[in-house]
């Protein structure tokens, strides 16, 4: 079987000839286009999610200056310097796909679901009920498609899914712990803060006001 990086010059060849070198270089473009979009996004999903509550506070704060989520930028970092410790960069690729376009499903499941519920509630952006649809129906093939050929990595990233609820219900939900532990909790955050120069957005738009 040819590699993908093969298989972009066999098709460069045979489309372009000569030009064919600028193939890779055109995926390489398209892939940091890519990264850069995930960066902007993926920090400041944690960064709402926090502000919801569903998070620790730390992913609430932004930079004093630059207006940046600095501590979910650096979650994401880590997280995915941790992704690099997988060996097999395919396996990494199916878990990571399907995990993503189930929590896309999920989402877009959501805002039909709100859409039932609560049709008066105000929404910038309308469009024809059946884009988001065939939208869901094109996430659950991408879900569904490999789990027949592929069961154990579907019951292995299933799993990764599902740890983090009780990760959630023990560190966040739960409001029963004992008092040392919020104070050492309390004691962590502020340092962090301090460190990084971070505090929540109100009290910045606070200043700017005052301005």
């Amino acid at each position: 079987m040819l590699s993908s990086a093969a298989v972009a010059v066999t098709f460069g060849s045979k489309t372009i000839g000569n030009l064919s070198w600028i193939v890779p270089i055109f995926v390489a473009l398209s892939t940091f286009g890519g990264v850069n979009g995930i960066l902007f996004t993926s920090a400041r999903l944690f960064l709402i999610g926090s502000q919801e509550g569903h998070l620790p506070v730390l992913f609430s704060f932004i930079h004093v200056r630059r207006m940046t989520p600095v501590p979910s930028l650096i979650f994401t970092c880590v997280a995915s310097l941790a992704m690099l410790l997988v060996s097999d960069v395919f396996v990494l690729i199916n878990y990571y796909s399907q995990i993503l376009w189930l929590s896309v499903a999920a989402s877009i499941g959501g805002m039909l679901w709100l859409r039932y519920k609560q049709p008066n509630m105000p929404r910038p952006i309308k469009t024809n009920i059946i884009i988001p649809l065939l939208f869901l129906a094109a996430c659950a093939f991408l879900v569904l498609f490999p789990i027949p050929s592929q069961p154990v990595n579907t019951v292995i990233w299933v799993s990764i899914t599902l740890s983090g609820i009780p990760v959630y219900y023990l560190c966040i939900h739960n409001k029963s712990k004992p008092k040392k532990y919020y104070r050492g909790v309390q004691k962590i955050t502020e340092a962090l803060q301090t460190l990084m120069e971070v505090t929540f957005p109100e009290e910045i738009n606070q200043k700017l006001s005052d301005i």
